[in-house]
């Protein structure tokens, strides 16, 4: 064999784990991507999340279903309580919620995202790991994450 095919032989070998590795990590990262079921703590009611890719690469979750989605004169829920008001018409079935969230493989989680919470209003940073297949954990929190409130969301 040539030198110049052995080193090029080498180098695809040398390669491989590497490209094996990421195809792995984003498997990984795509762990979260589908459909939960969460319980709203101020309406109490259910609400089902869908979690995707977003085309920056980050994960969203977007409202797609809810218990009761219409108000008492039978139109759509909005946003109402947005803080910027030309967000608040928005039907609360279209409206995202978390936001931003990126795969860190080193601590298992995602986290550097936004939790949205149409019933206050407020916005705050999130973590979110796995506690079992089907149950994720979201810590929601504003400055450190000891003074968050943990929140279970479960798999569809």
């Amino acid at each position: 064999m040539h030198l110049k095919t052995l080193l090029f032989v080498f180098s695809l070998l040398l390669c491989l784990p590497a490209g094996l590795q990421a195809q792995s990590l984003g498997a990984k990262a795509d762990d979260i991507v589908g459909d939960y079921e969460v319980f709203d703590r101020g309406t109490g009611e259910r609400m089902h999340l869908n979690f995707y890719r977003a085309d920056d690469g980050d994960y969203e979750a977007r409202i797609v279903w809810m218990e009761n989605p219409l108000d008492d004169l039978g139109k759509p829920k909005t946003d109402v309580q947005n803080p910027r008001a030309d967000k608040r018409h928005i039907p609360l079935t279209h409206v995202v919620v978390v936001r931003k969230l990126s795969y860190d493989a080193r601590s298992k989680e995602w986290n550097g995202g936004r939790v949205y919470d149409p019933t206050s209003g407020k916005t705050y940073r999130c973590a979110i790991e796995f506690e079992n297949d089907s149950t994720m954990k979201v810590r929601a929190y504003i400055g450190f994450r000891i003074l968050g409130r943990s929140l279970y969301w479960n798999r569809l």
